[in-house]
């Protein structure tokens, strides 16, 4: 008896794509020639995508209490190189910006996958002793039953760029905990890749979203916010022992009592919804802190980063 192969009995390479791709590596010693692969960014002539280490807490086995100043290091340097990727595309692979000491790119290579996503973290995967696979897939399967991104949801709320400019004016050097999109203080001109993980502001020794609550309930608000609980309690995870010392809050911002554009009622309800995000909170070891102003929320970072 024979068989009989055909073509369809095979994956086709019809609607693979070939790209450039290349690790991004961190030499915490200047002095030694050791290397921690933090990330995969693969290219084409028209988009980008950066794969990211997730397994953060693994630092802490090898620098003891010298893996917060790493991990700032080597997460702020993702984000430079991610607003780089989005400026300059492809360019930024041939010809890198030396951003940080310490921080370079491996070997340029080509490579072919189904997607730049993929590409990105199958090498990131086979390379990096900072990169849980598992971890990754968990957070992928969390994500798809989730609702709408928060990174989208973020843009619509201004309350973290109002933050992050009054901090700007009392401690300027702060600004760098917040998230690259907070700092732009625009729209990207280009459509946003999507994260895994969204975190408004990581400092020293608090981590914090923010949103606004309206005087109207609502429940796309409110699922949003919840959302970027869910954000918290991942980074947190990510980094295990590395951030016990650190705080981790849900900072939302509602109208005073007193504000004459809100009915006793509405502000009534407000409370609730805040009860209700404080017992989600709970749940999940996250501080959930409201607050009536601007300044109040930017007191509350500069007292609570006051060694930054």
């Amino acid at each position: 008896m024979s068989a009989i192969f055909t073509n369809d009995g095979f994956p086709s390479r019809a609607d693979h794509l070939r790209a450039l791709w290349t690790p991004v590596l961190f030499s915490p010693r200047l002095s030694s020639p050791e290397n921690l692969v933090i990330g995969v960014a693969s290219a084409t002539e028209t988009d980008f995508y950066l794969a990211e280490a997730n397994a953060w807490r693994r630092l802490h086995c090898l620098f003891g209490d010298g893996a917060e100043t790493a991990l700032l290091v080597a997460r702020v340097a993702l984000d430079v190189l991610k607003s780089d990727l989005s400026e300059r595309g492809q360019i930024a692979l041939h010809e890198p910006r030396q951003t940080f000491s310490g921080i370079t790119f491996g070997e340029l290579r080509e490579g072919e996958g189904i997607s730049l996503k993929q590409i990105a973290t199958t090498w990131l995967a086979s390379l990096s002793s900072l990169y849980d696979a598992a971890l990754a897939e968990r957070v992928e399967r969390s994500e798809g039953a989730l609702p709408t991104s928060a990174e989208a949801k973020a843009k619509v709320d201004r309350l973290p760029v109002l933050v992050l400019e009054y901090v700007e004016q009392l401690r300027p050097r702060l600004s760098s905990f917040f998230h690259p999109e907070v700092r732009e203080k625009r729209e990207r001109k280009r459509k946003p890749l999507a994260q895994d993980i969204y975190i408004g502001f990581a400092g020293s020794s608090l981590v914090a979203n923010f949103a606004t609550l309206p005087a109207k309930r609502s429940n796309t608000t409110i699922d949003h916010i919840k959302r970027l609980m869910w954000d918290l309690e991942q980074d947190r995870a990510d980094a295990g022992a590395l951030d016990r010392q650190r705080k981790y809050e849900m900072i939302v911002k509602h109208q005073d009592k007193y504000d004459p554009h809100i009915t006793e009622k509405q502000y009534g309800d407000v409370l609730e919804v805040v009860d209700e995000l404080g017992e989600q909170g709970r749940k999940r070891d996250i501080a959930v802190v409201p607050r009536v102003t601007v300044p109040d929320i930017g007191n509350h970072l500069l007292e609570l980063e006051q060694a930054a």
